[in-house]
């Protein structure tokens, strides 16, 4: 089990994708322009990006880039833009977006998606159900068995409103990324919205790709063909080796993801003092004839629903306490008609242990 993840991890830090990449560009540009336009086609990108109330228009083929002007639903130039053979892409500006570079065990690779979405509030000022996110892994370190991964989000309200904008103007996006962060490597669309490829490759382009992955296939069977020999008779010695090394490296990661893990819950627990402490300078503070209705306390964060006599002094009595920071309204102060009291709804940040006095 060691040895099946030790390999899979040495395979994924091998960026086969991009040598083949190189490799299939290296063919092409051997062949004449004629001939290359038979066997490849390279895509044409229709990319939106916002301005105003309308999006500015240009169009990316390979390297060039063509601007084709300003489009706000009112009338479009040119019918022919969007085709079949295009990919429209909606490219937000940076400052709507939040992009953070985040390190994690090695062993989260496999369900990255997953990880960050549970990691989304401790490194971001969003819930995940507030955000669509996308990521790209940036660097692999098998040494210290850690990964680094650009994390994207853009908030929902932002991405749904020009969604809804380009529906109306009959405009379905393939992909939605973020001027000079992962351009091609990133999609803030979410799966549901993406539209779906139906249309096959072309034969031609299929037996290019084929013979691209009979190529790489041979290239490299064949030296592991021609070392055949010599890892037979080495192979008894190895298996031995192999099983004692199995163990001792399936002890070291679980005895890393016990560290790892009680690492994580000491620190999150001495962040904060307790919701008793919380609480008790709650009780303290707070006049009589308050009813509170729900106390919601998570971390670095409280929520206080209730009626009072005059909600409106509350914020300043809450503020005086070195307890409760950026404390505001969550939604406006209504007056319950039956008791006469003034509902509200508040909210407060709480501040780390270390910044309160002792």
């Amino acid at each position: 089990m060691g040895a099946q993840a030790l390999s899979k991890n040495l395979l994924s830090s091998l960026n086969i994708s991009g040598f083949l990449s190189w490799w299939r560009e290296g063919l092409l540009c051997c062949l004449p322009g004629g001939v290359r336009q038979l066997f490849w086609r390279e895509t044409t990108r229709l990319v939106l990006e916002p301005q105003g109330n309308g999006v500015r228009v240009h169009r990316e083929r390979g390297e060039s880039r063509e601007e084709l002007g300003f489009f706000s639903g009112v009338e479009w130039g040119d019918e022919s833009l969007v085709g079949k053979d295009k990919v429209l892409v909606f490219r937000l500006p940076p400052e709507q977006t939040l992009s953070k570079p985040i390190t994690l065990p090695l062993a989260a690779e496999e369900n990255l998606r997953q990880v960050l979405a549970f990691e989304m509030e401790r490194h971001t000022p969003f819930a995940t159900n507030q955000v669509y996110y996308d990521f790209e892994v940036i660097k692999r370190s098998l040494e210290t068995r850690h990964l680094t991964v650009r994390l994207v989000v853009v908030p929902r309200r932002i991405l749904d409103e020009w969604l809804e904008r380009l529906s109306h103007w009959a405009l379905q996006p393939t992909m939605v990324d973020v001027a000079g962060v992962g351009t091609g490597r990133i999609n803030l669309l979410p799966e549901e919205k993406r539209p779906s490829r139906s249309r096959a490759l072309p034969r031609i382009n299929m037996a290019l790709s084929l013979l691209f992955m009979v190529c790489a296939g041979a290239a490299i069977l064949f030296p592991l063909w021609q070392e055949r020999t010599v890892v037979i008779d080495l192979m008894s010695k190895v298996s031995a080796a192999q099983q004692k090394a199995e163990a001792v490296i399936t002890i070291r990661q679980r005895l890393e993801e016990a560290i790892e893990a009680s690492e994580f819950l000491v620190k999150e627990k001495e962040q904060y003092p307790s919701a008793v402490e919380f609480l008790y300078e709650l009780t303290r503070i707070l006049p009589d004839g308050i009813w509170l209705q729900q106390l919601d306390f998570t971390r670095g964060k409280i929520e206080v629903r209730g009626e009072a006599t005059e909600a409106s002094a509350l914020i300043s009595i809450l503020e005086a306490s070195p307890y409760f920071q950026n404390v505001q309204f969550r939604s406006p102060v209504t007056t319950n008609a039956r008791t006469g009291r003034d509902r509200f709804h508040i909210t407060a940040q709480l501040p780390k242990l270390e910044s309160l006095p002792l």
